[in-house]
């Protein structure tokens, strides 16, 4: 009888310490089971691209992608790539690499994010440091904007000293996605024409896929910082490489906001191979 006491004590003291615990983050598989850092970092190195979804605001998924980029770094050849630089700036973010100019003097050049030098300025001193490639993936805004406002017709007029910048056309469309059907409802509720700003966000997929295909090289882990929304569900930037490349092994992780991490249940359909789950009371970086 004092053993069954001592049991039911030991289990009660564990749920209440568990109850109390108010975790930063928490890793999940694609079908709720809990794992460990080492257990992601451990699936992570199997991989050929990596695709670390964040949510451009949270301060948890900006230091786990910098760790993991550490990490990974320490066992295998390692190059990045950011949805955060655009294809034409990527000459401008070599020479930072190269240290030639210094962070201010990129960004005279180059158009950084209002949170850069809090959320990605560390990663991108890290690989600066260690000599990691990175790649600018994203399409040109300017580019998207036109084709946003005027729809194929704007792709058609573009000669090579665009074209360049951006995915092969005509590319491949894949507008009956369930991302892109979601994209198109928001569009609509705001007015905007949503043919035309399907077809500038599957621009900037296709132009980040096709780039990542480009640059990796057998051997090589290529780490990919990106917006959740750009690689979930195995979509956007995904089911272009996909396309390209479709004999690359791909691991996505997927950053998703809750009210309650320690009860997270991951959707029916697979959102994420790994899914990083952060409190909705978390500080974010900017507003």
């Amino acid at each position: 009888m004092r053993l069954i006491r001592r049991k039911i004590y030991l289990l009660w003291l564990l749920a209440t310490s568990f109850a109390q615990d108010k975790p930063a983050y928490l890793l999940f598989s694609s079908d709720g089971k809990r794992l460990s850092y080492r257990q992601v970092l451990h699936r992570l190195l199997q991989a050929d691209v990596i695709f670390f979804g964040e949510l451009h605001d949270d301060p948890i998924a900006h230091w786990l992608a910098l760790e993991l980029v550490k990490d990974l770094h320490a066992k295998r050849k390692l190059v990045l790539g950011m949805e955060m630089f655009e294809t034409d700036q990527q000459e401008p973010l070599n020479r930072y690499l190269r240290g030639e100019i210094d962070l201010h003097q990129l960004g005279e050049e180059v158009r950084l994010w209002p949170n850069f030098s809090t959320d990605y300025a560390p990663l991108l001193a890290y690989a600066q440091k260690e000599k990691i490639p990175v790649y600018a993936t994203n399409a040109p805004r300017s580019l998207a904007r036109e084709v946003a406002r005027s729809g194929a017709s704007a792709l058609e007029m573009w000669d090579e000293s665009k074209r360049h910048l951006i995915a092969p056309l005509p590319f491949p469309r894949l507008d009956s996605l369930p991302s892109y059907q979601k994209m198109s409802e928001m569009a609509a509720s705001h007015g905007i024409r949503t043919e035309n700003f399907r077809l500038a966000q599957m621009l900037k997929d296709a132009t980040m896929a096709y780039r990542i295909h480009q640059t990796w090289q057998a051997g090589t882990l290529f780490f990919h910082l990106n917006g959740a929304y750009h690689s979930d569900y195995h979509e956007g930037i995904v089911a272009y490489l996909r396309l390209y490349a479709p004999y690359l092994r791909v691991v996505t992780i997927s950053t998703q906001r809750v009210e309650a991490p320690l009860k997270y249940k991951p959707p029916k359909e697979k959102i994420a191979d790994i899914i990083l789950v952060v409190p909705e009371s978390m500080t974010r970086t900017h507003g």
